[in-house]
């Protein structure tokens, strides 16, 4: 009896010690921060080229659109502008498939989320904006240790129910700041001088750059005239338009409102070959798009939303 009274007393003292400790600050994940915003993006796709004389025209349109609602200063970018060329050396096949999935007979040609706009595009980029979103999606970056990839952490929150709908989920390293100028490149000369036979641009000759000729919006009169926004990579997946939610879903492509995805429970990890090209000053952003399935069956995605950030 004495004995047992001991263990007891000891059993109830360790019980005790061990009730004081504090708990373990539980490890966080990368996503566990992001916000999720509740907002639609608007999605513009300009086919361009630098071989195209009018294409300075669907520059500056990109430009205002891109300025009326984008803050400078504001992580929440509303309009994402892809650049896609087509014909010139900046091509890469991230553009080629966006051109085949979004074809125009012309160039500069803009699709607006997933409506071809021609060049109107100010009426359409509001309305898009104005559109009440299933999901959002939002992402954290950073580089492997040498720095050939980008590693994109995504977060994805359901805002409305879904049902029978699959969603696709990648990321793309876009290129900016790449001057309008020709260029040695292997040894091989490359000309990326904006062709233009509008007033508002002079095109340049050989290493002379191409310049703005009228204050544009967000640029000056004798500004160099930059490449940006241009698609060049997209993320090392199984399928060419992303991670399949429905396989991270466990319930398939049912999906209901407050569904988050892209936790410790359901991670997303999209690589990026860090692939810009060879030209000095060239600069990258990442953007993340949920893409669907088209609702009709035929072959191809929808835009659904994004988001853009490092």
């Amino acid at each position: 009896m004495k004995k047992f009274l001991l263990f007891s007393l000891a059993a109830l003292a360790l019980a005790s010690c061990t009730k004081n400790e504090p708990d373990p600050t539980p490890e966080k994940y990368i996503t566990d921060d992001l916000v999720v915003t509740e907002d639609q993006k608007a999605f513009l796709i300009e086919t361009t080229g630098t071989w195209c004389q009018y294409c300075p025209n669907g520059t500056a349109l990109m430009l205002k659109e891109s300025r009326k609602y984008n803050v400078n200063g504001d992580s929440n970018i509303r309009v994402i502008g892809f650049a896609s060329h087509t014909g010139d050396p900046l091509e890469t096949p991230v553009q080629t498939l966006l051109n085949a999935t979004f074809p125009t007979s012309g160039v500069p040609n803009f699709y607006v989320n997933n409506a071809d706009a021609g060049q109107s595009i100010s009426g359409p980029t509001a309305a898009a904006l104005s559109g009440t979103p299933v999901v959002g999606v939002a992402h954290v970056t950073h580089e492997n240790a040498s720095g050939d990839t980008v590693i994109v952490d995504v977060k994805v929150q359901f805002f409305e129910d879904s049902k029978n709908t699959s969603y696709f989920v990648q990321s793309y390293l876009l290129a900016t700041g790449i001057e309008a100028r020709e260029y040695t490149v292997n040894g091989m000369p490359v000309n990326l001088n904006q062709v233009s036979s509008v007033p508002i641009v002079t095109t340049g000759s050989g290493t002379t750059p191409t310049i703005w000729a009228a204050d544009t919006v967000g640029k000056k009169s004798g500004d160099i005239y930059t490449h940006d926004h241009i698609p060049v990579v997209q993320g090392v997946t199984d399928f060419q338009w992303g991670v399949t939610l429905d396989t991270v879903n466990p319930l398939g492509r049912s999906y209901f409102k407050g569904d988050i995805f892209g936790s410790k429970y359901t991670p997303i990890q999209i690589k990026l070959p860090k692939v810009l090209p060879a030209v000095p000053g060239v600069e990258y952003e990442v953007v993340t798009i949920i893409w669907s399935e088209r609702f009709d069956g035929t072959a191809g995605v929808l835009f659904v939303n994004g988001y853009e950030g490092l």
